[in-house]
């Protein structure tokens, strides 16, 4: 908790109109809460909570 992380573009999150050249990785967001082993809650930079858990899979460590 407490880590800062940068979440994976998947097919929902992505920019249709940004095609192939678009980013890979969005964010960054805060650790909150670990919800299961592999799973964080976040939260952005203006403090809004993302609405569900993320499996570590899709995230990475942002240095700050």
């Amino acid at each position: 908790m407490g880590d800062w992380v940068m979440r994976k573009v998947s097919l929902a999150t992505k920019n249709s109109t940004e095609g192939t050249l678009g980013p890979m990785w969005e964010g960054s967001y805060e650790v909150t809460k670990v919800c299961h082993r592999d799973a964080y809650q976040l939260r952005d930079a203006n403090g809004k909570t993302l609405p569900h858990p993320w499996n570590a899979d899709y995230l990475k460590y942002y240095h700050k």
